[in-house]
């Protein structure tokens, strides 16, 4: 590959905040195939809610410098909290970040030949970092008691 090809190949970061939108779409699609989640009736928005926030914290942590600390986000102790509302479990919390990390993993896959390979595995190390960070936020909020819901 020329050094010209190199410069024209894209972060994860940028493919991620391209295909935000897709990505939400193939999470709900997975989603929709787990009976323990959808025994939950809730509307589309509702299931999905949390997921462009999280998208973006994660954009944001991979554009980080490797040095920066970790950011704390409090959407993910509300999601958490909200989905203790609705009567989630945290083994459905957890389906769900798996799946998360299932369809980010895909996407990536999906745009391998854009992305420059030498920050391929420092960034999807990141991804299940910040992915796992959410996730303990989530059951965080989930298992707490009175916390308010961010609107």
């Amino acid at each position: 590959m020329t050094m010209k090809e190199k410069s024209k190949l894209g972060s994860v970061a940028a493919i991620l905040e391209r295909e935000l939108e897709p990505i939400v779409k193939e999470w709900l699609r997975r989603v929709n195939l787990v009976s323990e989640l959808i025994q939950i009736p809730l509307s589309d928005d509702d299931r999905t809610r949390h997921l462009p926030a999280m998208l973006r914290q994660l954009i944001f942590r991979l554009r980080l410098p490797n040095d920066a600390p970790r950011p704390i986000y409090v959407t993910a102790g509300a999601h958490g909290h909200r989905r203790q509302k609705q009567g989630y479990s945290a083994a459905m919390l957890v389906e769900e970040s798996r799946i998360f990390e299932v369809v980010t993993f895909r996407t990536l896959h999906l745009h391998l030949g854009e992305l420059d390979e030498r920050r391929l595995l420092p960034d999807v190390m990141v991804v299940a970092d910040e992915a796992d960070a959410q996730l303990m936020g989530a059951v965080r909020g989930l298992t707490a008691k009175g916390m308010p819901t961010p609107q």
